[in-house]
């Protein structure tokens, strides 16, 4: 069950259900999709089982938590120092997104602040100290139009 081909129709309505409301009750779900509790039950049991439900969570709206600075990142790393410049980035709690890239960077970073001005002291202090970081293109979210966990 662990990919998408082992996945039907059922476990898809399930999916989305939960994309749009991790706290909806099984009654709620069973109501809305016309599947049983008992069916429901066992669906979300065999995905959380199998790693295809990896967590229940919440998204936090970035104003109310007063960061509302976002800035996106590309990372040149030096190939030797690649996998502690990696590690060293994820440590970062403002950082909640590390990808591997291919191209003329090697990383795709999400960064979240409170302000510019920490978005700076995040940049130099934190990022550029790293050993391994050779170079950083920085660009400053202006307009959030669509951000959401992958389709299922």
């Amino acid at each position: 069950m662990g990919n998408s081909l082992d996945l039907d129709e059922m476990d898809r309505t399930i999916l989305r259900s939960l994309r749009q409301n991790a706290r909806m009750s099984l009654q709620e779900m069973s109501r809305i999709s016309g599947i049983s509790d008992a069916t429901l039950q066992f669906r979300l049991k065999r995905m959380k089982a199998n790693g295809v439900i990896e967590q229940f969570t919440i998204t936090a709206n970035p104003a109310a938590t007063g960061y509302t600075v976002t800035a996106i990142m590309l990372v040149q790393t030096d190939a030797e120092r690649h996998d502690n410049a990696v590690m060293s980035l994820a440590k970062i709690p403002e950082i909640t997104e590390v990808y591997g890239v291919l191209g003329e960077y090697d990383l795709f970073l999400k960064v979240w602040s409170r302000s510019l001005e920490e978005l700076n002291t995040i940049i130099n202090d934190r990022i550029r100290s790293i050993d391994g970081i050779e170079d950083l293109l920085e660009i400053v979210v202006v307009e959030r139009v669509k951000e959401e966990t992958p389709p299922v």
